[in-house]
């Protein structure tokens, strides 16, 4: 594990192709380019990035759904898994939520992700449900995590 301090920042729309390109390389196409556009032309999408060197080594998605928030995705080049970027992020929408007063968070996971697993239990995500055969490439089952936030007040 090395010591990486990643500059995080809200994702910006001319940053959307290296999005699409650090997808293709890390060979883990999450978000279509226009499914990310039309998020764009909504106020509740959240976007953060992370930057090394002015690099963008990873990512994270997600959308404002009325009471609460939906994460999308989580990325970071396979180069820099287990540098706790992917924390970096996740506590980034987290503290935005709490900016905003959002009480809620949810996301979907594959049931084989167990290192993303970890990392929502370790923020204190609880497994709620699992949706049978959600995704759509090898119609593997999700498991639906939640957080409420009034009981996280230590993030």
């Amino acid at each position: 594990m090395k010591n990486i301090n990643p500059v995080i920042s809200k994702m910006k729309i001319n940053e959307i192709d290296e999005i699409m390109n650090m997808q293709l390389i890390n060979n883990n196409i999450i978000l279509s380019k226009s499914s990310i556009l039309n998020d764009f032309e909504s106020s509740n999408a959240i976007y953060f990035v992370a930057k090394l060197n002015n690099i963008i080594i990873g990512y994270i998605a997600a959308n404002l759904l009325y009471d609460h928030i939906d994460i999308l995705s989580v990325l970071v080049s396979n180069e820099y898994v287990k540098n706790g970027i992917a924390s970096t992020l996740l506590s980034a929408v987290l503290n935005y939520a709490i900016n905003i007063n959002i009480s809620e968070i949810l996301l979907e996971v594959r049931l084989t992700n167990i290192p993303a697993q970890r990392l929502y239990e370790k923020f204190g995500f609880n497994k709620i449900n699992i949706r049978k055969k959600y995704y759509q490439d090898n119609l593997e089952d999700a498991i639906i995590y939640k957080l409420s936030l009034q009981n996280n007040i230590n993030l």
